[in-house]
């Protein structure tokens, strides 16, 4: 099975766990950024990966999953919040929806560190008090991913998808 793993990533989150999905899929897959995607059209799988803005897949990924059609379709994406939490599912639905004429066969979450210019717009928007002390917290915690047992688990589910589908 010929393989792509394509990805967005701004603080390196998102690609720390494409190189995983790459190494995962193995020798046939061709890792690449979205500004140097291949055509898709040669690969079997498409593994595509990026990072959570306003709780959609970023901008320039969108573009990319817009003309994908007809593929088998792994969906992986990091954020500031836990992969566990209301919103992290809110945004898999939200990216879900946007592979529409594909096959989703996986997907992985992975929490993420936060770029600090966001960090820095999110304190201005609200100046002191204890939602920022709350930000503050996730955020530290935010930072600390992804770490090695991300990458170990990114790497399991992976694996996992990738012998489902031989």
């Amino acid at each position: 099975m010929k393989a792509l793993v394509v990805y967005s990533s701004k603080t390196g989150n998102t690609e720390a766990i494409a190189e995983v999905a790459a190494e995962a899929f193995g020798r046939d897959t061709v890792l690449s950024p979205i500004a140097e995607a291949p055509d898709y059209h040669e690969f079997d799988l498409i593994a595509v990966g990026f990072w959570i803005d306003k709780g959609h897949p970023n901008h320039e990924i969108q573009k990319y999953i817009r003309r994908l059609k007809g593929k088998k379709v792994v969906l992986f994406f990091t954020l500031g919040a836990n992969p566990d939490s209301d919103h992290a599912q809110e945004c898999l639905r939200n990216a879900e929806a946007m592979f529409a004429g594909n096959e989703i066969v996986g997907h992985f979450i992975c929490q993420g560190k936060i770029d600090p210019a966001n960090i820095k717009w999110m304190r201005q928007m609200v100046a002191g008090g204890p939602r920022i002390s709350a930000g503050d917290a996730r955020w530290g915690q935010a930072a600390e991913h992804p770490g090695p047992d991300d990458l170990v688990r990114a790497r399991e589910v992976f694996c996992e998808i990738f012998l489902r589908l031989q």
